[in-house]
Order: C-alpha cells, then sequence, then structure tokens
C-alpha cells in the first residue's frame, strides 16, 4: 500500500515577492504566508491586496499571449 507523498508547493511570482518586501520591509517567507492566508492581521490582509493586484496584470497579459 503506498501512499502517494507528493506535497504540493505554491509558486509565487518572485518579483512581486520582492517588491512586497521593499515596500513592507518584512522577510520573504512572511509575505508567502500573507498571501497564502495563514497569516491574518491587517497588515496580512493588506499585503494580500497588494500582490493580487500586482499579479492581475501579468496573468491577463499571458491569457491575451495565449489566445492570439
Amino acid at each position: 500500500m503506498d501512499k502517494s507523498k507528493k506535497k504540493k508547493y505554491n509558486k509565487y511570482n518572485a518579483s512581486v515577492i520582492n517588491a512586497l518586501i521593499e515596500k513592507h520591509g518584512f522577510s520573504g517567507r512572511y509575505i508567502r504566508q500573507c498571501v497564502s492566508g495563514e497569516r491574518t492581521s491587517l497588515s496580512a490582509d493588506k499585503i494580500r491586496k497588494d500582490y493580487h493586484s500586482m499579479i492581475a496584470p501579468s496573468e491577463m497579459k499571458v491569457k491575451e499571449f495565449l489566445n492570439d
């Protein structure tokens, strides 16, 4: 009875994470925890909103590229 031991790792946009580190002054690990929802403070909510607002335009560009 072999159980699959593969864990799914989330991949975040590194350039956006680095920009958030510069803007907010927190560590990269804390920024990733905020984006994944592990942290629930007011600053974590702001970081999560900033990440999604920065990542949305790039996702739209990728979809446009794939449709052409």
